[in-house]
């Protein structure tokens, strides 16, 4: 049941993208539910109650219609050396469509872009299966599935629900392949790159090398929306790099004071593979922090939608003519709720790593190993404050 309503509330999105008006898409629901109720609300569910999205999922539920869809090791096999890279590839262009793409509050070509997505996701499903797609390519399941280890409510390989600590759901001590320490750093990398984009620093850096590319000519070829595409895409492939330099090097600077003494002698990408998930409650606190305020001001917004969807003049339940409140959240309570998950999620993370340490140095120095890792970690804290408490800049 659940299944079908999901592909319903599909196909309705998409057809009010493509057939809901164009001239206003603040009118139109499909951009509003795309960036707002989906990727930021139902980003909070799983990450504060659970992971409801493997119940939600439209392009899990369509291939789950037809029975000549393998649900699982039906299909070809998965190569081992794919590990989650489809899935690397495929959360860097939505954060690119997010992020960057000029047209993204277009309800048309919003839609449009769901479709090619939804084109590549049933292809994979349909080559390797559904559910070995959903574990190595589809972007979302990873994702809402690591914010889901770091919920309170989880079910057991029974199916029965259980209820835990915040970010006890990660600490077990798994091994992750190179991809999954690629994906969650770039997941961390992007949402910090969005909170960076409104920074008076940004604004600089983005006036600067908008003057360079017209001291070069290259804006009278690009216009000045390609030129600005061009700069952010940049600043958004550069993120994730600097993040993956950084940890890996932190992660290097580990192995080689945990190899002084006697014992196994451990590699840079083993700890990494070791430590990454450890950097998940990070990348949730974040996410809580910056998206807050969107979430409460632009999701009013939805309840206007939900009477005149496609945006022609309906008022359908009578609240067609609600718009966002500013003073429904004051900005004390937005900076101490700001200031309070990051700390927290900071702090689960510095236990998940230290239980790490415990693990990979079991017998032999705990302390001096995992110190890289801790002053990495009390370093994005302050980044992270000062990205919050900056003022809003727009470019």
């Amino acid at each position: 049941m659940m299944a079908i309503l999901s592909v319903a509330v599909f196909i309705f999105l998409i057809a009010a993208g493509l057939f809901g008006t164009q001239e206003y898409p603040l009118a139109n629901i499909l951009p509003a539910f795309v960036w707002i109720a989906w990727w930021v609300g139902l980003g909070f569910v799983c990450a504060l109650v659970g992971n409801v999205w493997p119940a939600l999922n439209p392009w899990a539920a369509v291939p789950a219609l037809f029975p000549g869809v393998p649900r699982d090791r039906d299909g070809r096999p998965v190569p081992s050396w794919m590990g989650v890279w489809p899935a690397v590839f495929l959360y860097l262009c939505f954060a690119w469509a997010e992020l960057v793409w000029p047209n993204n509050p277009a309800p048309a070509s919003l839609a449009s872009a769901i479709l090619v997505y939804s084109a590549v996701t049933w292809a994979g499903m349909a080559l390797y299966g559904i559910e070995p797609w959903l574990r190595c390519g589809e972007p979302f399941s990873i994702v809402f599935g690591l914010f889901g280890r770091f919920a309170p409510l989880a079910r057991t390989a029974r199916g029965q629900l259980v209820l835990r600590h915040y970010g006890s759901g990660l600490a077990d001590g798994e091994k992750v392949p190179v991809s999954m320490v690629v994906l969650v750093v770039t997941l961390l990398a992007t949402v910090s790159f969005d909170g960076f984009l409104h920074t008076p620093v940004w604004a600089g850096f983005y006036a600067t090398a908008s003057h360079g590319l017209y001291d070069l000519g290259w804006t009278h070829f690009l216009g000045n929306t390609g030129a600005r595409t061009l700069i952010f895409t940049t600043g958004l492939v550069l993120a994730p790099l600097s993040f993956v330099a950084l940890f890996l090097g932190t992660c290097a600077l580990m192995a080689r004071l945990a190899n002084r003494g006697e014992g196994t002698r451990r590699g840079a990408m083993d700890l990494a593979s070791s430590y990454v998930l450890t950097l998940v409650p990070i990348a949730i606190a974040y996410h809580l922090a910056h998206y807050l305020l969107l979430l409460i001001f632009e999701g009013q917004r939805l309840f206007g939608h939900i009477s005149d969807p496609f945006g022609v003049g309906w008022d359908l339940f009578g609240t067609a003519g609600v718009t966002p409140d500013p003073t429904v959240v004051g900005a004390r309570f937005l900076w101490l709720f700001s200031l309070f998950v990051i700390v927290a999620g900071h702090a689960i993370a510095v236990w998940l790593a230290h239980r790490a340490a415990y693990r990979e140095n079991e017998g032999g120095a705990v302390v001096a190993p995992q110190l890289p890792m801790l002053v990495l970690m009390v370093g994005y804290t302050i980044f992270s404050l000062w990205i919050i408490g900056q003022p809003i800049v727009e470019v």
